[in-house]
């Protein structure tokens, strides 16, 4: 059994799958995170996120991380950060699935301060609108 906060990630794994699996792990604020899990093969085309930081995270597995100009391999225990706007994609190279956590932290900016006050005074005083 597992308690709350913990996630057995082999128990999302579908071996026979030839699709991406994607399994969202928390959101918090401006922070989420997912389990990705790669069949060998598995591409994901060059994209970027305007306002969004990645850290990717290799659970198990290995495969090929591009990032602006930029290839190498990552393995388990690699961690790799992609800042906002960075081209960056990703490619299961090998014959096992390749497994990664994504974190997103939401890019902040000096006009989000307003929500972020916002937000803080709601919970604080706990207001619900």
């Amino acid at each position: 059994m597992i308690d709350t906060g913990q996630l057995n990630i082999h128990s999302y794994k579908n071996l026979h799958s030839r699709a991406i699996q994607t399994v969202a792990l928390y959101t918090v604020d401006e922070l989420r995170a997912e389990l990705v899990v790669l069949p060998p093969g598995a591409v994901v085309q060059e994209h970027s996120h305007a306002r969004l930081h990645e850290l990717f995270d290799v659970v198990e597995g290995e495969g090929t991380f591009q990032v602006g100009e930029r290839s190498f391999v990552g393995g388990p225990g690699k961690c790799v950060l992609v800042t906002a706007g960075l081209r960056h994609s990703i490619h299961n190279h090998s014959d096992a699935p390749w497994v990664l956590r994504i974190t997103y932290q939401e890019q902040l900016n000096p006009w989000d301060v307003g929500r972020l006050i916002s937000r803080a005074l709601r919970r604080k005083f706990k207001i619900r609108f």
